[in-house]
Formats: C-alpha cells, sequence, structure tokens
C-alpha cells in the first residue's frame, strides 16, 4: 500500500545553496520513492523564461502521466520567486489539484507591502490556495492580519538532530560561526565592521569562522585587512557534509540579519547544541528564547551585543546552559516530527 506522500508533487529548488533548497533535500533525503519537479535556483545560468517553461513543462508531464498524484506542495520565496510559483500554482488548480503554497521568504511584508496594485493579486491568489504554509506564529498572525488568511498553518523546517557538542568553557577564546549568503541583508558586513572596534575581538578573546557565498570578493577585500589577520576565518561556501566540522569546533551561533522567515542555520546550529545570537526578526523570537538558549537584539544595533558578550565572558559555564536548552528546541523541528505533521496535513486535505 503507498503512503499519502506518493500522492503528493513537490515544487522547489534542490540547489544546495538557500534555505529552500535546504528543506527540499531534507524532504528528498526522508520521505520515501519523493516526487520533484526543480525549479530555478541561483546555481542556474540561462534564460529564466526558458526555465520556468521547463518546469511548467515538467509539471505538466507529471500531473498528465501520474495520476495518484492529488497535491502540489509549492516552496515559494517573495518578488519572482511568487511570481513564478503563482503560476504553477494556477497549473495546479487547472488540473483540479489541491495546491499547498509554502512561503519561505524572510521579507514577504516588505514585498507586500511595496507590492502597489498587486497587492489585491497576491491576496486573492493566496486566498485561493488550499492551504498556505508559513515558518512561525509571527508569520502566521502577519498573513492572518495583513492579508486576511484564513487558510494558513504553521510547518518547521525539518533538521537532523545531532550529538550534544558542548562549547569550549576551559578556552579564553569564543568561537562564533556565522553560516550564510554573504550580503548586507545577513549583516555579516556589519558585524565585520563592528568586530573591527571590538576590545574583546581586538585583544583576540574571539574569533569569527564565516561561511557562505556570493559577494566573496568583497568580504576577502575587507579581510585582507591586518585587523582580521588571524582572527576571522573565510572557509567559503560550507556544504551539507561540511557542516559537521563547523558546527562542532564553534562555541555558539551568530546571524545578524535583517530579514528572515525560519532560519534553517539557526536550527541547525541548535541541532548541534549551539546557543545562539540573533536578530529578533521574522520567525527567530519563536525559536532563540532570551535567558534560556540564547541572545536576541535589534537588526543594525550592533552596540547591543556589548552586554551580551559581557555576560558570556564573565561566565562561560552559561554557553554549556543555553547549548543544551537548543539541542531541546531543536527536537520540535525534527525530520520525524515533521514528516508527522506533514503526513496528517495532507491526509486531511486529500480526504476532503
Amino acid at each position: 500500500m503507498s503512503s499519502v506522500f506518493t500522492k503528493v508533487l513537490y515544487i522547489g529548488p534542490t540547489s544546495d545553496f538557500g534555505g529552500m533548497g535546504a528543506v527540499l533535500n531534507m524532504y528528498a533525503k526522508y520521505i520515501e520513492d519523493i516526487k520533484i519537479v526543480s525549479t530555478l535556483n541561483t546555481v542556474q545560468k540561462g534564460s529564466k523564461f526558458k526555465a520556468l517553461l521547463k518546469v511548467i513543462y515538467d509539471v505538466n508531464k507529471a500531473l498528465i502521466t501520474d495520476k495518484e498524484i492529488k497535491l502540489l506542495h509549492i516552496h515559494s520565496a517573495s518578488k519572482r520567486s511568487f511570481i513564478r510559483k503563482s503560476f504553477l500554482a494556477i497549473l495546479g488548480k487547472m488540473y483540479n489539484k489541491k495546491v499547498i503554497f509554502h512561503i519561505h521568504s524572510g521579507s514577504f511584508d516588505q514585498y507586500y507591502s511595496q507590492a502597489g496594485v498587486l497587492k489585491i493579486v497576491i491576496k486573492y491568489l493566496l486566498q485561493k490556495m488550499d492551504m498556505v504554509i508559513c515558518l512561525s506564529e509571527e508569520w502566521k498572525s502577519f498573513y492572518i492580519q495583513k492579508i486576511r488568511l484564513q487558510n494558513v498553518i504553521v510547518v518547521g523546517n525539518p533538521i537532523e538532530i545531532h550529538d550534544l557538542y558542548k562549547p569550549y568553557i576551559d578556552d579564553d577564546i569564543l568561537h562564533l560561526l556565522f553560516l550564510g549568503k554573504i550580503c548586507d541583508e545577513k549583516g555579516i558586513f556589519d558585524l565585520l565592521n563592528y568586530l573591527s572596534d571590538n576590545p574583546l575581538f581586538l585583544n583576540n578573546k574571539i574569533r569569527l569562522t564565516i561561511g557562505g557565498h556570493h559577494e566573496e570578493y568583497r568580504l576577502n577585500s575587507i579581510l585582507a585587512n591586518p585587523i582580521f589577520a588571524s582572527k576571522v576565518n573565510f572557509v567559503g561556501w560550507v556544504t551539507s557534509t561540511q557542516k559537521h566540522k563547523y558546527f562542532t569546533a564553534c562555541d555558539m551561533f551568530i546571524l545578524p540579519s535583517y530579514f528572515e522567515g525560519l532560519p534553517v542555520s539557526i536550527l541547525e546550529a541548535m541541532s548541534f547544541g549551539k546557543p545562539v545570537i540573533a536578530t529578533n526578526v521574522g520567525g527567530i523570537p519563536s525559536i532563540v528564547k532570551e535567558g534560556h538558549n540564547g541572545w536576541l537584539f535589534k537588526p543594525g544595533f550592533f552596540n547591543q551585543l556589548d552586554p551580551i558578550l559581557e555576560q558570556i565572558f564573565l561566565n562561560k559555564d552559561i554557553l554549556a546552559q543555553y547549548g543544551l536548552n537548543s539541542h531541546n528546541t531543536a527536537k520540535q523541528f525534527s525530520t520525524q516530527v515533521i514528516k508527522a505533521q506533514l503526513s496528517q496535513l495532507y491526509l486531511s486535505m486529500i480526504n476532503n
């Protein structure tokens, strides 16, 4: 007897770059006989219009040839990604299939507020979906209050749970790790600017490992400054197989983003038992709790890191307790938990 997952066609990017790709790849790893149509992603080259036509062709083919498919689970960001995925959602409706529209964007609120007359179209499309999935209760409140959706639920990003790795509390150096897109929106350049004037960093008490891609040339130009020598290590893009090395080697994870949905990187750090410093944006406050498993600060207000770092250096033992709490938080997003949640959702939608 086939499982409910064979009745679902997943549509979204499967690149190793970015959060959506990480989520789809995790689905693929733990859902047997998964059916995926891979869409445009950051590593594809050539015409985006041609790529969209190919995806439409692939979805058409799947829906024509595979009569078992009853539901489309579409993964989308905002802006052009939302527009492209909307065509696929409409296509699914034309085939009389149930459609889940899964929004990962960390800036959908800004996209919607600046959409002008397109607001009407965005609202209409989302209201016509059988279900809209968002990543946190904070985002659910936005979709209900601002777009008036009644068909929205929260489903977290799935992660693998690893052994609990304790920080190096006997070391007088705080080892920080940043993993993400190298760009202004992730706050990495502002973080480096803050560290360049921080006494703890200048006295070699803080070391930072950076993993990511995009504006590598700009980053390397900044790191050429002797002030960062031996204190900051840029390792390039960290693949899924390399993450174990870097997560286990750090004391804590830092993500000073200006916009976020529910960062896979933070959940991954927690799955290794690492405390987190992050900004209070998007769904981050739903998983990073002050006085429990990490610290939050207002995006761009890096001076708020001063008391946080002071507290840590006064009592580094706090990192071990916060790390344990992070590990327990991560278990709520284990692949088994999210898979069970999706299975229940699919069954209820298909049977109705």
